[in-house]
């Protein structure tokens, strides 16, 4: 890849893979509960993010994410999910190289457990302390769920990709 500018092939790669996690996210939807989405798409980000070179995946994690809170009606989670998708880009591309891929992949997993504090200090805020106290605990099973389907979704997608030698296909973009 050109450092100097995306080529078009890398450009038209990015918005593939930002397709098809929106296409994964819109499938996952049926997924919710009282409100509560499972994105099981993390772990399918988190795997590009690894493999795919260049910051293109950062992009995508932007764009899908902002895409997905106004699918689900949820504008005010907006700006923490773009956060949070920018924080787990870096952890993949420059955690993976303090610590190993299945380390940075755990800790980037995390990351969805932001949410969690973020959701009682402004969207529960107006609910009474026992019923925010139950949402909390709600969303921490629900992101552990998440968590965990996360990480097995990126070794499953770590070494079919690893197997299939796409890594080297895609330092070729």
């Amino acid at each position: 890849m050109n450092k100097k500018r995306w080529s078009i092939k890398y450009i038209c790669l990015i918005s593939l893979l930002s397709a098809l996690l929106v296409s994964l996210s819109l499938v996952t939807m049926f997924f919710t509960t009282d409100s509560v989405a499972i994105q099981f798409t993390t772990g399918v980000y988190l795997a590009f993010c690894y493999f795919v070179p260049g910051y293109g995946m950062l992009v995508s994690g932007i764009v899908y994410g902002a895409i997905m809170d106004l699918a689900l009606n949820s504008i005010i989670t907006m700006g923490i999910t773009i956060i949070i998708n920018i924080l787990m880009f870096l952890f993949m591309k420059f955690g993976s190289k303090i610590l190993t891929k299945h380390g940075a992949a755990i800790l980037a997993s995390c990351l969805v457990f932001i949410y969690i504090p973020f959701l009682y200090f402004t969207v529960w805020n107006s609910v009474e302390i026992a019923t925010r106290n139950t949402l909390v605990v709600k969303e921490v099973i629900v992101d552990v769920i998440q968590l965990s389907v996360s990480i097995i979704v990126f070794e499953v997608m770590y070494f079919t990709l690893n197997k299939t030698k796409l890594n080297e296909k895609l330092s070729n973009f």
